[in-house]
């Protein structure tokens, strides 16, 4: 059983399955590739990004943005759908009866990451994020405080 940080600092001599593995947690995370991947189909304006922390903490604020952007009318009114549960710490989505319905990873909780992972994930996407701030500078878009945070490990 390969721990976490394995995975991801596996050397190219690895086995397939483990570079398989490590490609499927590193990937995802070039955001700055995707979204220039996205811009030579979609012009800027048809595309809205979204901060995934402002989106876990205050979901019907982001669907409201998210809404205006689509120009979708009448309005959804999220607030009265979502509800913050105070046991678990996640936004629910209240359903007939009082009953809800978790939004996020039906409640799981994940051990906390290894420093070393936390390091050479920081390490393995400077480069990147550095980009994706430049990139998200040129489209006037601001930047998510994940990397704010991030960029200020560079400096």
């Amino acid at each position: 059983m390969l721990s976490f940080y394995n995975v991801i600092s596996a050397q190219l001599g690895a086995p397939s399955d483990i570079r398989s593995l490590q490609n499927r947690c590193l990937t995802p995370g070039l955001y700055n590739t995707h979204l220039e991947r996205w811009l030579t189909h979609y012009p800027v304006d048809q595309l809205i990004i979204i901060d995934g922390q402002q989106l876990r903490r205050d979901p019907a604020a982001v669907m409201e943005e998210v809404q205006k952007f689509l120009g979708v009318t009448p309005h959804y009114n999220y607030t009265r759908t979502l509800k913050f549960d105070q046991q678990t710490g996640l936004w629910s989505q209240l359903l007939e009866g009082g009953k809800t319905k978790c939004l996020w990873s039906k409640g799981q909780e994940y051990p906390p990451m290894e420093p070393e992972a936390r390091s050479y994930l920081s390490r393995y996407y400077r480069e990147h994020n550095i980009d994706l701030s430049k990139l998200l500078h040129r489209l006037g878009q601001p930047l998510p405080s994940w990397l704010r945070e991030e960029l200020q490990k560079v400096s």
